[in-house]
């Protein structure tokens, strides 16, 4: 029997951007096609699939027993990295909750472990700014649609500068002067929309610009609200990297 599952292109993308590693822990693991698949695909040796709830788990220990991976792929009730110990995992993946949850279960394990791979659901300009004011680093950005759906997806790291990050509160500029930060988040447009996806001219993100652009404009006929003008010009300033 062929037990290859078709996985959506946003689970997929995040096996993509596991790097090599000895063991992961993914959170929130819901069905496990996360842990399973990269096991499967050589990308983690071993996997700790973690859920806070028993219905999740239940699935999840279905499938690796289907996919014949129990031996590589321990599962855990656990609420985010409560049981997941310091160094247990070389990544860490966390997929399909909102930002300030993601902030909440990471915020004070963001050392003990050396890789992680994120996918925020909302907030996602503060959980950037999360990240560096916790002295991490984004190595990268990824964005993808998927139904219709945006999503972005995280790489990131300790920063090896050994210093913390001064990034600002949303609304303001960085103070290049104050650190040696990333040159790719240095203005609120860089958090708002991604500072990896607008160095690279992301297609991707080209496209979801225009339908805020356009989504903007429809609101303005409506309202001259200052907040609505000054998200408009930063989405139009953010546009302006692609020409």
């Amino acid at each position: 029997m062929d037990k290859q599952i078709q996985l959506p292109k946003r689970i997929q993308k995040i096996v993509d951007l596991i790097p090599p590693s000895s063991c992961i822990a993914d959170i929130g693991c819901d069905h496990a096609y996360v842990p399973i698949e990269a096991v499967r695909q050589g990308k983690a040796q071993h996997a700790i699939a973690c859920d806070v709830r028993t219905g999740p788990l239940q699935h999840a220990e279905e499938h690796i027993l289907f996919a014949g991976l129990a031996g590589k792929i321990e599962i855990r009730c656990s609420d985010g990295l409560e049981r997941v110990h310091a160094g247990e995992a070389d990544t860490v993946v966390m997929a399909g909750m909102g930002g300030p949850l993601m902030e909440r279960l990471l915020l004070g394990r963001l050392d003990d472990f050396p890789h992680f791979v994120l996918s925020p659901q909302s907030e996602i300009p503060h959980f950037r700014h999360f990240l560096l004011d916790q002295g991490m680093k984004i190595e990268e950005e990824t964005m993808l649609v998927e139904d219709g759906k945006y999503y972005v997806i995280l790489n990131v790291s300790k920063n090896q500068e050994g210093h913390t990050s001064t990034a600002c509160a949303p609304g303001s500029e960085r103070d290049g002067q104050e650190a040696l930060q990333d040159a790719a988040y240095m203005r609120e447009e860089d958090f708002l929309y991604g500072g990896r996806l607008l160095q690279r001219k992301d297609p991707v993100l080209k496209a979801f610009l225009k339908k805020e652009k356009q989504r903007y404009e429809e609101i303005l006929t409506k309202t001259d609200a200052a907040e609505i003008r000054a998200a408009y010009a930063y989405c139009v300033s953010a546009l302006e990297v692609f020409q």
